[in-house]
């Protein structure tokens, strides 16, 4: 891309200069600013949409996956997760996890590692997130999106963040900063140790564009996933027919049907490889190309399996879904290894079982997990930065982690804990490295969170 010199033509006014600037509104975002601000800070939570939720809301994602061990007896992420999901089934807006087992039509009959997934309403969780920041005194910024980073003179702080508004560019000087925009963009700003996608191969996780539908006889699946088992319910034969009749443009081979709160269906079936979720082009190709292939999806799914000849399209999402990007290169980096082992860390800060799922090539790769493990307050740190915490799929880890640990779930796990860490770390005076984590899994423990 070539370069150019702009200089902004007017002053850029300051904005404000809160405790605590949350970049990005999807789970972990939410999760950090209503944690920091019922600590009694004062939050500050900018989204480039106009609503909160990120994947769940805009990006039609559903369910929440997981929650649970990979036996489905015990919760495992609870706190802030666990006080969200309880005030969207009191309202009407899902289903307790707890009370689902896999491989059902709510977890698209998947036979492993859909334990315990929690179908809601995306409408219902814009409502509820909002008022649960607004009751905690989060003040919301939306049209919003971070476009550069100042540091401080010795260079151990960020100083300033610059936003771009409807109405230009403004600025905030914030005292702490929690990168929760997905891809990073507040670390890669600030000049950060970056890691993205593949270090070789410059590779990442495919994109993909949800979608929701309604007109499926449930009956008529059940009794094909009766009939022919659980690995039926992917629908390859039909998938290889339609591909042999060039009636599948789709690069990938199966289909993800969850049944949602209220009977509706959401449809994971889009594939969209070699993007780049961190450039507008790329982002505009998912979406165009995501569009294209659902015309396709419905056009097969109404011609080739058998209880889906009724099927309509209710929506595509708003929001191109982007799986992988940019992650933090922290001091630690949370490797498979320490998945496999269920290491528990002395500085853990959220104990969970999900699955690794990689989504590449024509099926992916999908490994339940077994056991639960956790992962430690060192991967939310950003090297060289005291000021500056990342939360959600951008956290210090290697690929095979974040295959695991990108889903929504963990996200508001790793939200409540830079929330709560931030709001340390001003009341203590330290930096984000140097928060006592001792304290500060005294307080998540407060806060319902399950630690070992």
């Amino acid at each position: 891309m070539n370069r150019v010199n702009v200089t902004i033509s007017r002053p850029v006014p300051l904005l404000g200069q809160p405790e605590i600037l949350i970049a990005g509104g999807g789970p972990a975002g939410i999760a950090a600013a209503c944690c920091a601000a019922r600590r009694g800070r004062r939050v500050l939570l900018v989204e480039r949409e106009f609503c909160l939720g990120g994947a769940g809301t805009g990006g039609l994602v559903g369910p929440f996956m997981t929650s649970s061990d990979p036996n489905g007896r015990e919760q495992l992420i609870r706190g802030f997760f666990r006080e969200l999901v309880d005030r969207l089934i009191a309202v009407g807006g899902a289903l307790e996890p707890m009370k689902l087992e896999n491989c059902d039509a709510h977890s698209s009959w998947h036979r492993f590692g859909h334990h315990n997934l929690t179908p809601f309403n995306p409408e219902v969780l814009k409502r509820v997130a909002e008022q649960m920041c607004l009751e905690y005194g989060v003040e919301l910024l939306y049209g919003a999106q971070v476009i550069d980073v100042f540091r401080s003179p010795d260079n151990r702080r960020i100083s300033r963040v610059l936003l771009a508004l409807k109405e230009g560019p403004a600025a905030v000087d914030p005292q702490l900063v929690i990168d929760c925009t997905g891809d990073g963009d507040v670390a890669a700003f600030a000049g950060c140790p970056m890691q993205k996608g593949d270090a070789e191969t410059g590779e990442m996780q495919a994109g993909g564009l949800f979608f929701s539908l309604d007109g499926i006889d449930e009956t008529q699946l059940q009794e094909r996933k009766e009939t022919l088992g659980w690995e039926a319910m992917r629908f390859e034969r039909e998938i290889a027919a339609a591909v042999a009749n060039d009636e599948y443009p789709i690069p990938r081979r199966r289909l993800g049907l969850y049944k949602a709160d209220d009977d509706t269906w959401r449809a994971n079936i889009t594939r969209i490889p070699d993007v780049d979720g961190t450039r507008s082009a790329d982002l505009t190709r998912i979406a165009v190309e995501g569009r294209r292939q659902i015309e396709a999806a419905m056009h097969f799914l109404r011609k080739y399996v058998k209880g889906c000849e009724q099927v309509r399209l209710l929506a595509t999402a708003a929001a191109p879904g982007v799986r992988e990007t940019r992650r933090i290169r922290g001091d630690f980096i949370l490797r498979e290894q320490s998945l496999l082992a269920g290491e528990r860390f002395p500085d853990a800060i959220l104990m969970l079982a999900n699955s690794r799922d990689t989504h590449h090539g024509l099926v992916g790769e999908y490994i339940p997990a077994t056991a639960a493990y956790t992962i430690p307050y060192r991967a939310l740190v950003a090297a060289g930065v005291d000021n500056l915490l990342a939360a959600g799929r951008n956290v210090s880890c290697d690929r095979r982690t974040l295959a695991a640990i990108r889903v929504m779930p963990p996200c508001f796990g790793m939200g409540q804990v830079a929330g709560n860490a931030a709001a340390l770390a001003l009341e203590s005076g330290s930096s984000c490295p140097g928060v006592d984590v001792a304290e500060l899994r005294r307080r998540l423990r407060a806060e319902g969170v399950r630690l070992p």
